[in-house]
Parts: structure tokens; sequence; C-alpha cells
């Protein structure tokens, strides 16, 4: 009997404990850990708020080899999920719900079959060599047993967050990413406008002295009949051929009417069209990166374009003689 109330007492005591400690512990659990990248936060922000090759950094993935990750991809970031199925970590899912360029990502982050998500914040402050980033988490922890449990989860996901920033750090200065002179991709309807445009055909390395001496034929024709211009000057991709890098295209300026085909100058009117469109910042030699990553995106989200392509000069050499200071509407019409 005596060793029945002695345990009783323990139990009790014990029962106590796990009662009354969690009333001292805080309701909401918090984790953080930051480290300097040597790169600029233009860099870091992009690569990390895509969740692109999150598995070459990632603390949890690498514990499990059965784990299988989905990454659906947004425009503009917001909206951008990561889930994972493994035998060892079980499910989850992260979505971005906010987002500060190059600043913050906000996420919500759901384990299993939870109601309530916890909160994942990253902060990229730029400082002298690089960026300071900072993966935050918070958590509510249910009393008494979540708060009981976080006591030993926190120290673990501290331990894990070292380590993927610590990942993430000697990955991306192995394999610095470059920085984006693209703006947010949408889908948009462009509206019908009637031009006057002049045809011509050429690899990248002659084009910008036919589109010169083609801009000027078409402004030559845009005084002759008195046309008022409506918009910035553009280009029209007809076609692109990969093996020999030419192509075929109009180039000219938007106006109030329509006008009348004279000689080389031909009159077009654009019909109302769907398009995949961003805006490029930057210089005309920084295409490539832009193109390649508009047509990721068609890739990725199974859209289907018509072939042709519209470059609009928003903001170019004749208003901003500093080309980084340029700006470039690309669009890909849709079927």
């Amino acid at each position: 009997m005596k060793a029945l109330k002695i345990i009783g007492i323990i139990v009790g005591v014990m029962v106590a404990a796990m009662l009354v400690i969690p009333l001292f512990l805080p309701a909401t659990t918090e984790v953080s850990s930051e480290i300097e990248i040597a790169l600029e936060p233009s860099q870091v922000f992009p690569f990390v708020a895509s969740y692109e090759d999150r598995g070459a950094w990632d603390p949890w993935v690498a514990m499990d080899s059965t784990t299988v990750v989905t990454i659906e991809p947004r425009p503009g970031f917001v909206g951008s999920s990561y889930s994972w199925v493994g035998e060892r970590l079980g499910t989850g899912k992260m979505e971005v719900v906010s987002v500060t360029g190059n600043e913050m990502i906000a996420s919500h982050l759901w384990f299993g079959d939870m109601e309530l998500p916890a909160k994942v914040q990253w902060d990229f402050e730029k400082v002298e060599g690089g960026t300071l980033a900072t993966w935050s988490f918070s958590q509510e922890s249910p009393y008494p047993f979540g708060r009981l449990g976080m006591i030993i989860g926190k120290g673990i996901m501290k331990r894990s967050f070292d380590t993927g920033l610590s990942k993430l750090k000697e990955y991306l200065e192995a394999n610095p990413p470059l920085i984006s002179p693209l703006g947010p991709i949408t889908i948009e309807t462009q509206q019908p406008f009637h031009a006057l445009v002049a045809k011509g055909g050429s690899t990248v390395e002659v084009i910008g002295e036919q589109f010169q001496m083609l801009y000027s034929k078409v402004w030559e024709e845009l005084a002759i009949q008195e046309l008022h211009v409506t918009g910035p000057g553009f280009a029209n991709y007809l076609d692109y051929d990969q093996a020999t890098g030419y192509s075929n295209f109009l180039v000219g300026f938007m106006v109030e009417k329509a006008g009348v085909s004279s000689g080389e100058v031909l009159a077009v009117s654009y019909p109302e069209m769907k398009v995949v469109r961003a805006v490029h910042t930057g210089p005309y030699e920084d295409f490539t990166i832009s193109y390649g990553i508009l047509e990721k995106y068609i890739e990725e989200n199974a859209l289907e374009t018509t072939g042709e392509v519209f470059e609009f000069y928003t903001v170019s050499m004749p208003q901003e003689p500093d080309p980084a200071r340029w700006q470039t509407l690309i669009a890909f019409p849709l079927r």
C-alpha cells in the first residue's frame, strides 16, 4: 500500500507538473535563424519565393529519400506553393501569402491535416558584402501538451533552420542566380489597335540597323498621312528559326485610326487578343534572360501560343539615355 501511495504521489506530481509548467510557457512558439549570403537581395529573394531548387538545401527533404515534392509557381510569387509527401516526413504544404519585393516573404505552413497554419517569414536585408537572410517560424501551441512538445521541438527546429540556411548559402554562392530583369508575368487582354508598320527580317546581330531604317520609313509615312501616334514603337515578330536565329517581323507605331498602305509601309489593324506578358527592364542584350523566364512560364502552365511575339518599347533611347532604365513590354499571343 505504501508503494502504491508513493507511486500515486509521483504520478500526481507529474500530472501537476504537466498542467502547471505549460502555464508559464509562451502560447506562441517562435524560432528564428539568420545568415549572411554573398549575393544581392534581388538574387536571393526570387529564388526563395519561387521554391526553385528547394530540394538542394531543404533541411528536411534530405532526411527522407521517399519524399515527393510538388511545386506550383504563381506570377508575382503570391499563391506559389510547395507540398510534400514522404514516409518519414508525412504530408505538408507551404503557400506564399504576401511579399515585399526583395525584402520579405510571408507564408502559411500546414503539417498533415492541421486546420490552422503556422507562419513562416523570410526577411532580406542589404548589408555590406551581400544579404542578411532571416528565416522565422511562429505557431500557436495549444495548452498543455502542445506547449510541452515545443520545448523539444523548438530546439530541433532551430538546428534544422541553421542547417538549411547553411546549405542555402553554400548552394546560392556556388550557383548565383541571374538578377531577373523581368517583372511579374500576367495573362491579359490586349486591346485592338491600328498601326503603320514596315516589314523586315534578320538575325539578332544586325536587327538594330534594320529597325532604324524601317522606323524611319514608317515615320515619314505617318507625316504624309497626318496620323497621330497613340502608343510606343513596337515590333511584331512573326516567326523565329531556331537553327539560324532568323526572324521575320513588322515594326512600326500605334496610330489613332486606320491608315493606308503605301509602298513598303503597311496599314495593319490588330484584333483583341489574350497574351502572356511582362515588362523587361534594362538593355536589349538581356532579352535572352527574360524570354527564357517567359517561355518557362508558358511551358509550366501548359499554355499554347500563336508563335508570334510583340515587343512594345515603352521606355527607350529617345526618352531615356540610360539602357538600365529602358522598359519593354514583351507579349506572347495565346491561341
